[in-house]
């Protein structure tokens, strides 16, 4: 059964633990099984009451050990049925709130109440469709509606906001960063949960958070990204399926598939088009550019590396008997520095019409509790990038990491042909239960005030072939995170600036 169904194990609403229940368990009565449903980070949408009673199941117990039922507030889903959940449960619902105001009234008045709940939704969907309502709801009401909502939580209990993206897609603003940022002043931001609409690929978000302090977020630099005129619309989500690794290509930590990258060099160039991967890793870029009949460059500081994606370009091109002279083109491996393209002489005077990477997603796989770690060591293969200091996943440091990738792609930019364009494939970063927005600090670095690029959207990529952890279960949620964000960006004119 796939994430995004009801649960069909709900055990005993008295609270009494089921048999071949696994571990201890304080956060619900679900068993393990059910439990482990809900640690995907992205689901399919059935709808909105199989979502909320999903969440109502695993955030609260029927009862709590001191015998008191556990209670919960829905806001603003239409089409919810507190009913449907079962006793001895408590559930409140207000469900048609017309407007941010009457919403804001509301929870006035249930502050007043002084009730306190278990858990809490709320649903900004269609409050929240574009910028224009996204700046009077953080000018005017998001620390209203963020500081009450704590006050109704009972301390550190769960609490989710529902908001959806712009255009439906993966084009225009993006709508969640925003209020996920402007929730941090008042709660912890825990995760981030994706809902998948089959229908137009379409996204939102389930943002979730707890009642505890947070470290307080810089908002106005989210605020100021620039968005570009819609040439191509991005799909909001995909979730390729590709072949299985090659040895030497497990040899590399953290690999992309060329299914994934080829639908980024046919959306954005067309054959004869050079593209650059500044992080190339063992070449899956410069693979599907080859495949793709466009030019393939690719840089990296690791010499294990590029030798795996030299002699895969050497495999594909090698003609085969029999068959046509496969295309030749202008593909190269080079080793070098990404923080210092402008100095690899082999790059001189190539302008580049697409440029897409991932880079180390901070210095996560040198974590410990990474969840790549304990498999990778079974099998012998390498943990992390290298030892280089010069290599970015070696970097300890949060901002001077982000100001080394800022500097990379400002020096990409200068390196494109006008108007051309950039994809980052990055997660965000969760550690020691804080979330490091990489995505969204990447995104505002690159696009704000004086940025030399403009945000064209964001394409999820979901993994649906990676098996699930049991992080934290029976004791707190920590979401396996399944999907990464590939931002698209567009050279900004130097009369944009």
């Amino acid at each position: 059964m796939q994430t995004g169904e009801l649960f069909q194990r709900q055990q005993s609403t008295t609270g009494e633990k089921p048999r071949n229940a696994g571990p201890p368990n304080r956060m619900n009565d679900l068993v393990y099984r059910d439990w482990m449903k809900f640690q995907k980070s992205f689901f399919f949408h059935i709808s909105s009451q199989t979502l909320v009673q999903e969440c109502i199941y695993f955030f609260t117990k029927a009862k709590w050990p001191d015998g008191s039922p556990s209670r919960s507030l829905i806001l603003g889903v239409d089409d919810f049925d507190a009913k449907a959940v079962t006793a001895p449960r408590m559930v409140d619902s207000h469900r048609k709130i017309r407007s941010l105001n009457e919403m804001a009234e509301l929870l006035d008045r249930l502050r007043g109440s002084g009730n306190k709940y278990d858990f809490l939704l709320v649903d900004l969907r269609k409050h929240l469709r574009n910028r224009k309502n996204l700046d009077r709801f953080l000018s005017g009401y998001s620390d209203k509606v963020f500081s009450t909502l704590r006050a109704l939580l009972e301390p550190k209990r769960y609490g989710c906001i529902l908001v959806g993206t712009e255009k439906g897609e993966g084009s225009g603003f993006p709508l969640p960063w925003a209020v996920a940022l402007s929730l941090r002043k008042h709660l912890k931001l825990r995760d981030e949960k994706i809902g998948l609409v089959e229908r137009g690929k379409r996204i939102y978000y389930c943002l979730f958070m707890q009642a505890e302090e947070e470290r307080p977020p810089n908002v106005d630099n989210l605020r100021e990204i620039r968005i570009a005129k819609a040439e191509q619309l991005t799909p909001g989500w995909i979730i390729p399926k590709p072949p299985p690794r090659k040895r030497n290509e497990i040899l590399h930590p953290a690999k992309y598939p060329e299914t994934l990258v080829t639908q980024f060099i046919e959306l954005f160039t067309k054959p004869g088009d050079n593209i650059l991967d500044p992080m190339v890793g063992t070449g899956s870029t410069v693979l599907a550019a080859f495949r793709a009949r466009r030019n393939g460059y690719g840089i990296d500081l690791i010499p294990q590396f590029v030798e795996i994606a030299r002699k895969r370009i050497a495999d594909e091109v090698r003609p085969v008997l029999f068959q046509e002279l496969r295309h030749s083109n202008g593909s190269m491996v080079l080793q070098g520095d990404a923080t210092r393209l402008s100095e690899i002489p082999e790059l001189a005077g190539i302008k580049f019409h697409y440029s897409v990477t991932s880079p180390p997603y901070w210095s996560m796989l040198a974590n410990k509790g990474s969840e790549y770690q304990e498999d990778r060591r079974k099998k012998n293969l390498l943990l992390t990038y290298s030892q280089d200091d010069r290599d970015l996943g070696n970097v300890g440091s949060y901002d001077r990491f982000l100001e080394l990738l800022e500097s990379v792609y400002n020096q990409v930019a200068e390196m494109l042909v006008k108007e051309g364009h950039l994809t980052v494939v990055v997660k965000n970063v969760k550690r020691n239960h804080v979330i490091y927005p990489l995505a969204w600090d990447l995104a505002s670095a690159l696009c704000g005030k004086g940025g030399k690029y403009d945000y064209v959207g964001t394409t999820l990529w979901c993994q649906d072939d990676v098996g699930i952890k049991p992080f934290a279960v029976g004791i707190h949620w920590v979401s396996n995170t399944l999907h990464h964000y590939c931002l698209h960006f567009r050279k900004r004119s130097s009369s944009q600036k």
